[in-house]
């Protein structure tokens, strides 16, 4: 609604993100402008074209390397191709309702992998998105209803959006929790040794089959400093992108903690501030939930 601040959603609390999806779309009144890396789940496809038949407006940019072929005008789709991946997942409904997170629209993502998406009423954000996503950067300022939302587009050619996570990260008081499909940015790992080191309660949750590859090597430094790492059990994908800092910040979106996201990537990421007692809620439930569907080596 929008009297709400950002609502969100997780599978992993039983919320089906492709439900959530599909009603969104199918109650779109005028417009859809869809940002996605992956876009392949037939039923989100389906449902598009039909409401782009009904005159709805549509504009769809999607990764060319990680979508099949989509059966709609080229007046309404780019596939885009460039030196990094287009790897933004951004689903924006009547230029106000703005949805965006970790999920692609495919069905994997959207039913079995571990994602969570936040979804909120803004003009001003939706037709920022619509200007600049996916093709220009910058970063924008807002309010949803009371609530300071700070949203970033990659890559970061000015190294704004990585000094803003770099600092958050240094204030820390009590706690930081991150959840990561692919954490590698040595600078990053370093920020949380730092805060480690100095008394804030640090835990990282990472993809197993990332922590043995492109993530092993900072698995390694941050366990060498005794900082928890919980590893998820199940064959899905552990793809959420996000860091809780004192229970009261959240930054989330598409990009994982890598060099290329802040330098190459069309990535994206929101900081949410002074989380309200139902987002905080949904983050402690979420956090355990990941826990309980870990193991620790």
């Amino acid at each position: 609604m929008p009297s709400q601040r950002c609502v969100f959603y997780s599978n992993q609390l039983r919320q089906d993100l492709k439900m959530t999806t599909l009603k969104a779309i199918k109650n779109a009144k005028n417009s859809i402008y869809l940002v996605m890396f992956g876009l392949s789940d037939p039923n989100v496809l389906d449902l598009i074209k039909k409401k782009a038949n009904e005159g709805i407006e549509v504009k769809i940019f999607y990764d060319k390397r990680s979508s099949l072929n989509i059966d709609l005008p080229s007046s309404q789709i780019t596939a885009i191709s460039s030196k990094g991946l287009m790897h933004q997942k951004i689903l924006v409904i009547d230029k106000k309702l703005v949805f965006l997170g970790s999920a692609n629209m495919t069905t994997t993502s959207l039913l079995m992998h571990d994602n969570m998406m936040i979804g909120f009423f803004s003009p001003d954000i939706a037709d920022f998105l619509i200007k600049k996503a996916p093709f220009y950067l910058g970063s924008k300022s807002s309010s949803v209803n009371g609530q300071q939302l700070d949203l970033y587009l990659l890559p970061d050619i000015q190294n704004k959006a990585f000094l803003k996570i770099k600092n958050l990260i240094k204030d820390a008081k009590k706690s930081i929790k991150i959840t990561m499909f692919t954490l590698t940015h040595p600078k990053l790992v370093e920020e949380l040794i730092l805060a480690k080191q100095n008394g804030v309660d640090v835990e990282v949750a990472i993809d197993f089959s990332s922590s043995r590859g492109a993530s092993k090597k900072a698995i390694d430094q941050l366990k060498k400093n005794f900082i928890p790492i919980y590893y998820n059990k199940g064959q899905q994908l552990r793809h959420h992108k996000y860091i809780l800092i004192d229970d009261r910040i959240l930054i989330t979106g598409s990009a994982n903690w890598t060099k290329s996201a802040f330098s190459k990537n069309f990535d994206c990421f929101v900081v949410l501030y002074n989380l309200d007692n139902a987002q905080k809620n949904f983050m402690t439930k979420l956090w355990k939930v990941i826990k309980l569907e870990s193991f620790q080596k």
